[in-house]
């Protein structure tokens, strides 16, 4: 029976703000809120998992200014007193709400999320975020891979090759000296590629990286499977291109889940909904009203008028939507292991990119089957059919296998075009 496997691969990266000068600088609640909404959450989550006995497999890209913050003993401590006012404004908003039971529900959210993410951050990983992942790289959870040093732009740098090599050179020794082992991935910053970048990356011991979807699609020669094998580059580093379909249903507003109407809407916070003296002491010092975290109403629709958020309904949207989608990519998945001809299929060089290919993919049936429970929660429509290639493309795969073989991309190190082509 045909095979295929997805690989689930999440990038972190935050620009590097440090101000020691001022006690509370406006940027420095960028890393601030990342940690209490996403990196604190995501820990958890592996902890529960792993406490389950899912099996899961992720990789994760942790860029070196975002370890750097993260490390730092003075941005750590302002984060402990960033969640110290966190649960101060929940407290105070869980005794305002009582005589509104819409809202209040929310305000009992938020101070459990706070106080557990206080816990998580002080009790459970004594502030050092950077051991938590870590610990569930030992474990065998998280593969941890690195980006460019500062996530520099590097097709822009490239008039400069030594920029790019430092760009590389440094963002490993960092890699190293936080996890004590080389970093076997690289997350291109912004997936841009520039012709000569794998070898680059060969050069320090990466085995394979990650491009933007038309990296791979619009490669030369083209890939007789497209995006959805990974292309060997000259250089023995494999290159992996994003699958749109998966990315826009988790990405896109328009198109994928984040835009439905129970989720909590982004931009409606008490910062700016309530009194100003009240919210005042959780202001920055310059007074202005800015976003405090605190959200009480959903997305509701494209309109000014914002109905409360509802923790359970939304609840049952999130695992309608995670079973949706992971039916969706089983579907997917079924079809192009059939549209594949495994016999007769491209491989990379034996040695390393199918090697650790076959280590990144994660495979669809333990996830299938820890999400059931949720599939029947809330009806949704049925998971999208996979179309595949188009009728034109189908049509040249016979010609483009015969082309093709027996060796899977040749020049791969020119196969990938610059950014934007």
């Amino acid at each position: 029976m045909p095979q295929a496997s997805l690989a689930f691969v999440l990038h972190a990266h935050l620009p590097f703000v440090r101000h020691p000068a001022h006690e509370d600088f406006l940027e420095e609640r960028w890393l601030a809120e990342a940690i209490t909404e996403t990196y604190i959450p995501l820990l958890e989550m592996l902890g529960a998992l792993e406490r389950d006995r899912v099996p899961t497999r992720l990789t994760l890209s942790l860029s070196p200014p975002l370890l750097a913050m993260l490390a730092d003993h003075l941005l750590r401590g302002r984060y402990l007193r960033h969640l110290d006012r966190l649960v101060e404004l929940a407290e105070k908003e869980e005794r305002r709400t009582r005589a509104d039971e819409r809202f209040h529900r929310v305000a009992e959210m938020y101070l459990a999320r706070f106080c557990r993410a206080r816990t998580i951050f002080l009790e459970d990983w004594g502030q050092d975020l950077i051991a938590a992942f870590r610990s569930y790289q030992e474990r065998g959870l998280l593969e941890i891979i690195t980006c460019a040093a500062t996530h520099g732009f590097l097709p822009l740098l490239a008039v400069t090759p030594g920029a790019v090599r430092a760009q590389v050179e440094v963002a490993v020794a960092e890699h190293r000296r936080f996890f004590a082992r080389s970093p076997e991935g690289f997350w291109l910053p912004e997936c841009a590629y520039e012709p000569g970048l794998d070898a680059e990356l060969a050069r320090v011991g990466v085995r394979y990286f990650f491009v933007d979807t038309h990296g791979i699609a619009h490669a030369t020669p083209r890939p007789v499977y497209g995006v959805y094998a990974p292309i060997a580059c000259d250089s023995g580093v494999a290159a992996f291109g994003r699958d749109p379909d998966s990315s826009k249903q988790v990405w896109s507003a328009e198109e994928g889940y984040p835009g439905d109407f129970w989720y909590r809407d982004f931009y409606r916070d008490i910062g700016f909904d309530l009194d100003y003296d009240y919210v005042r002491p959780y202001l920055p010092p310059t007074g202005q009203r800015i976003l405090t975290g605190l959200k009480y109403h959903r997305i509701t629709g494209k309109t000014d008028v914002k109905a409360p958020y509802e923790p359970e309904r939304a609840r049952e949207r999130l695992e309608a939507h995670a079973a949706h989608f992971v039916a969706g990519r089983v579907h997917q998945a079924a079809w192009l292991a059939r549209a594949m001809d495994p016999g007769r299929r491209p491989r990379p060089p034996p040695d390393r990119a199918a090697r650790h290919a076959g280590r990144l993919h994660l495979g669809l049936e333990g996830l299938q089957r820890s999400l059931a429970r949720g599939r029947e929660r809330l009806a949704l429509p049925p998971p999208p059919r996979h179309r595949g290639p188009s009728p034109r493309a189908l049509s040249e795969l016979p010609e483009r296998r015969r082309a093709h073989a027996p060796r899977a991309h040749p020049g791969a190190a020119r196969a990938l075009p610059r950014a934007g082509e």
